[in-house]
């Protein structure tokens, strides 16, 4: 199974504590879901870990990462110079 992944977003609050946000896809099953990495500072040691989010459940909630995200998937569907962008076409 291969995991591709895409950046879409990354974030240093500061203290230590950074975030990295990836849309990824399953090569195998076709699963597309947001891949997040975290870090956080303990002391003089630094903690990390990551989680797989479903799409749904990622965009449910407001913030830097999902505007990201909707800005990256936006970009995707922008109208094309020239076409009425009220028209609909099917694949």
């Amino acid at each position: 199974m291969a995991i591709l992944r895409r950046q879409f977003s990354s974030s240093d609050l500061g203290m230590g504590i950074e975030n990295w946000y990836y849309l990824a896809r399953d090569t195998e099953t076709g699963r597309i879901f947001v891949y997040h990495e975290w870090s956080r500072r303990r002391g003089e040691t630094y903690e990390g870990g990551s989680e797989d989010i479903e799409l749904d459940s990622f965009l449910h909630h407001a913030g830097t990462a999902q505007d990201h995200l909707r800005e990256l998937i936006g970009g995707w569907i922008s109208p094309i110079p020239g076409e009425d962008p009220t028209r609909v076409q099917h694949a």
